[in-house]
């Protein structure tokens, strides 16, 4: 079932994820779930935050819900890591079109005039450090809505918090897990 960026009948949620229609509709009352209600009383979720509510909650995602990413940008200070990466995801991903930037300034400039998907974005690098990185691409209106992956080898709940509160839509771990990563993007 592929969904649109129309809004969801508390059936479609609950055929997607599994659960009875009861169960949404109980979410919902309980504030759980955010919705609004039509005219006719019926209630509406957004696919985006039917998504939030999901990873919030720990449950699984489902593909036809994720963003299907077609271009992808690496931003690193390691050119090491670039390449392995941009292999790992060209063997796993043929069809997806990845690109790397050295560094923060490169990325944002590729950002700025590439406009890809998806970013997978290092932590730490000198000058400007991921956190930073983050926050300007989410204040430009016109990058606003690129999903955003956060790279660290040294993950805590405080970098996790600032790269979250930056827009990040996850901070995961490296070595990269290519399956997080699918569950992420829809790949």
């Amino acid at each position: 079932m592929a969904v649109s960026n129309a809004f969801l009948t508390s059936h479609a949620v609950a055929d997607l994820i599994g659960v009875s229609p009861s169960t949404v509709l109980s979410w919902i009352d309980k504030g759980l779930l955010p919705a609004f209600r039509t005219p006719g009383g019926h209630r509406r979720v957004e696919p985006a935050v039917l998504v939030e509510f999901l990873r919030n909650h720990q449950m699984p995602v489902p593909r036809s819900l994720l963003p299907q990413a077609r271009r992808m940008l690496l931003i690193d200070d390691d050119a090491t890591f670039l390449r392995s990466t941009k292999r790992q995801l060209k063997q796993n991903f043929p069809e997806l079109d990845v690109e790397m930037a050295e560094g923060p300034v490169e990325g944002l400039l590729k950002i700025g005039t590439d406009r890809p998907d998806a970013v997978l974005l290092d932590a730490m690098m000198p000058g400007m450090d991921g956190v930073e990185v983050c926050r300007q691409i989410r204040q430009n209106p016109a990058t606003s809505e690129i999903a955003i992956i956060a790279l660290t080898g040294r993950l805590d709940d405080i970098l996790e918090s600032a790269f979250k509160k930056a827009g990040a839509t996850a901070c995961l771990r490296k070595p990269l897990d290519i399956n997080q990563l699918t569950q992420l993007l829809g790949l």
